[in-house]
């Protein structure tokens, strides 16, 4: 008896576990999410559904409550009237389920009054001005553009913020024009001239990808706190959503579900450089690639349509010689005439619409070709722009270097010389850029400026001084008393004059001269760049300026020679309309003369 009495104590002690995992309720609960129109975040579709990142992440969120933690809550979703609404709200509500969605911006002051879950989306802000705009370089720049503009934004956002930061960061004065806050900012600078604001990067490269047509001003890239929702202060929800997103399952959904509004390959990238130092750089790349795609599937396009018409010819040609096997037949057939009139004119027709066709193809290719040339300007006035604060670099570098000699620890040195080299590398990195790219085809359109020899010498001077006095080699400077004026494109005049004197110090002695000249008339200029190096062969002269030709000469200071430089003089002096010749004998040194009309 207590054999048995045994045996059924065991078997309900067994099963107790069973009853009480049936009996535990799932608890009910309602959230009350309070939004408004933000694509692609948040939005209602033709059919007035809500879609978006934020809605699909709280559809997670729901089972992952139900699954996790045995709670079903149910989604109210308030439609706002306005963004500061969804703050004003939250901020006042005394309710604590309470939540304020739409791409909601993590910032100090609104930490003040409420909380934020982990962010699931990096933030970054971009500066846009109107189509056309020039891409400015300096705070000084920037005032004076914004002088005559005005600022798009929507009230009580992280973009107004960001204008009245800059506002009065830059002590400028420009108008601020405020856009309901159903409205896209992007829009508002593009349908309206003179403008700037500040957006979201995904949207900014979501519209660069369709072919949006604005300005990004790589000087102002906003790097801020993430994406979250708004809760108010010691909300139970926001352990919740915290754990949710920290759970590898529901944060693999939520990449998911970003990835299919933004794209996986645009997700992947805005997620990869916020961790990075080098937002501009990076975001420039982007859009480059983007550029490169649009152009891509245009001549796709240009392809498909050339296909389309040599169908359209062969079609074409079909029916005449099918209209012309029936005249034939038919030819002595006067009823026949009406009929052939009636195809003359069909052919006719076809013959309009395959030259209005070869129109639009013609007006494509030119838009392509100004979209490439956009391209590389950007390229060229990226790289140019980088090599006068790198020599400058450099130059502080080598003087830091000179006068603290002894005084540094090994450690401080290390890192003063990794600066210099780094400095020095990256320097050269933006040459080659530079230089191959205006040598590959005629793309360098030559500008017609006023340019004053002297300013140019010197500046050429300044660069390269440093660099003559490593090998202790004097580099000497000789203007011109009058005449000092010409009309040239500047650029291309000081590529030329710094590659005819980085190439006269490269290879040149220790303890030599250096001399940079010009002779100056009412009708011309002739500048010349005097060394003490080894000279030219006869050989050597012949192959001179050609491309990637490496002479018998080598630099003196284990310098590293492209082969580019000379080749490159040439094509700029031709392109400037002058000419460029050298004189040398072998062991006595050479001199270059570039003949320019003034």
């Amino acid at each position: 008896m207590h054999h048995r009495f045994s045996s059924f104590l065991f078997f309900l002690l067994s099963i107790m576990p069973v009853f009480v995992i049936q009996a535990k309720t799932v608890s009910q609960d309602e959230l009350d999410l309070y939004w408004f129109t933000s694509k692609p975040f948040i939005y209602e579709n033709v059919d007035g559904k809500l879609e978006g990142i934020e809605p699909e992440m709280f559809r997670a969120f729901q089972v992952f409550l139900k699954n996790e933690k045995n709670i079903d809550v149910k989604l109210n979703w308030v439609k706002a009237t306005s963004f500061s609404n969804i703050l004003e709200t939250i901020r006042e509500s005394d309710n604590p389920n309470a939540v304020g969605v739409s791409a909601l911006s993590i910032t100090d002051n609104r930490k003040q009054y409420a909380d934020f879950p982990i962010p699931y989306l990096p933030d970054i802000t971009v500066l846009i001005s109107s189509d056309g705009t020039p891409i400015v370089r300096s705070y000084e720049e920037m005032n004076e553009m914004m002088s005559v503009m005005s600022a798009v934004t929507i009230k009580d956002t992280k973009y107004e913020s960001l204008l009245l930061n800059l506002r009065e960061q830059l002590g400028a004065s420009f108008k601020i024009k405020y856009i309901e806050s159903e409205s896209n900012v992007l829009d508002g600078v593009s349908e309206s001239n003179n403008s700037f604001g500040f957006i979201d990067l995904p949207v900014y490269l979501m519209q660069v990808e369709s072919g949006s047509e604005v300005t990004r001003q790589n000087f102002f890239t906003v790097k801020g706190q993430g994406y979250s929702y708004l809760m108010p202060k010691d909300s139970e929800w926001k352990n919740h959503f915290d754990e949710f997103l920290s759970t590898n399952e529901y944060q693999q959904q939520v990449s998911d579900i970003i990835s299919s509004y933004l794209g996986e390959e645009l997700y992947r990238f805005i997620d990869e450089i916020y961790s990075g130092e080098e937002l501009g750089t990076s975001i420039l790349t982007k859009e480059k690639e983007m550029q490169l795609a649009l152009i891509k599937n245009a001549n796709l396009q240009l392809e498909q349509e050339a296909s389309m018409k040599r169908i359209l010819i062969i079609g074409i040609g079909v029916v005449s010689v099918f209209l012309f096997a029936i005249g034939f037949l038919f030819y002595k057939n006067q009823k026949t005439t009406t009929l052939l009139v009636g195809q003359k004119d069909q052919i006719e027709d076809q013959q309009e619409d395959i030259r209005q066709k070869n129109e639009q193809l013609m007006n494509r290719n030119a838009q392509l070709v100004a979209l490439n040339e956009e391209k590389n300007n950007l390229v060229r006035i990226l790289a140019h722009d980088i090599r006068s604060p790198l020599s400058q670099i450099i130059m502080v570098t080598d003087i830091v270097n000179q006068k603290t000699t002894g005084s540094l620890s090994e450690s401080e040195t290390k890192l003063l010389n990794q600066v210099t080299a780094s400095a020095e590398r990256i320097n050269k990195m933006v040459t080659k850029i530079l230089d191959i790219d205006g040598l590959e085809g005629n793309r360098i359109k030559v500008l017609q400026e006023r340019v004053d020899i002297r300013i140019i010498m010197r500046d050429v001077a300044q660069r390269y001084r440093p660099i003559a006095a490593k090998k202790n080699i004097d580099l000497a400077v000789e203007f011109c008393e009058e005449h000092n004026m010409i009309r040239t494109d500047h650029l291309l005049l000081l590529l030329v004059l710094e590659n005819l004197v980085s190439n006269a110090v490269k290879f040149s002695d220790p303890d030599s001269t250096v001399e940079l000249r010009v002779d100056c008339s009412y009708d011309s200029v002739l500048f010349k760049v005097c060394d003490e190096g080894p000279g030219f062969s006869e050989e050597d002269k012949k192959k001179v300026f050609n491309r990637f030709q490496k002479l018998s000469a080598r630099p003196t200071g284990g310098e590293v020679s492209t082969g580019l430089g000379l080749s490159i003089v040439k094509k700029y002096v031709q392109d400037l309309g002058g000419k460029v010749w050298v004189e040398s004998e072998e062991g006595k040194g050479s001199t270059f003369f570039v003949k320019l009309t003034a």
